[in-house]
């Protein structure tokens, strides 16, 4: 009879070493998660952008850079000020999804390299350890019963 594999709470696997076709499963997990969290922090950056624009200036960013009765100077600092936010709104987004990914797995994301800084590579090492040590607990309890 073959065994039957065990589920944890966050529905990872309980065997140690990942069988082709689980690899297949967490690439296309972390391919949907990554570009599902990209649209979504595309689709917040410009409401952002626009947010602190309005904090900033008081008034509605320029919609049109080419129109001659916005000032060269308004548009270029709405150039920088919208792209520098999209960008950043849109790199916090996907490092947030990655770190979960790393609390949630206890690995980095499928076809991410690990050359990372220390302060990353000593939570992706403590996450390792939190998912080893759950995992183990929930082996044990299991064969107890």
């Amino acid at each position: 009879m073959a065994k039957r594999r065990q589920r944890t709470k966050d529905a990872t696997p309980v065997v140690a070493s990942p069988t082709p076709k689980q690899g297949r499963r967490s690439k296309t997990a972390w391919k949907l998660m990554d570009r599902s969290t990209t649209l979504a922090a595309s689709a917040a950056a410009p409401i952002v952008a626009a947010g602190a624009w309005r904090a900033v200036t008081g008034r509605k960013p320029p919609t049109s850079s080419d129109n001659p009765e916005v000032e060269l100077r308004e548009a270029i600092g709405w150039a920088i000020v919208g792209g520098a936010l999209v960008q950043v709104v849109k790199v916090a987004v996907r490092r947030q999804t990655a770190q979960y990914w790393v609390r949630s797995t206890g690995q980095l994301p499928p076809g991410m390299k690990g050359v990372m800084g220390d302060r990353m590579a000593d939570e992706v090492a403590e996450a390792k350890a939190e998912h080893a040590a759950s995992t183990r607990k929930k082996n044990k309890k299991s064969r107890k019963r």
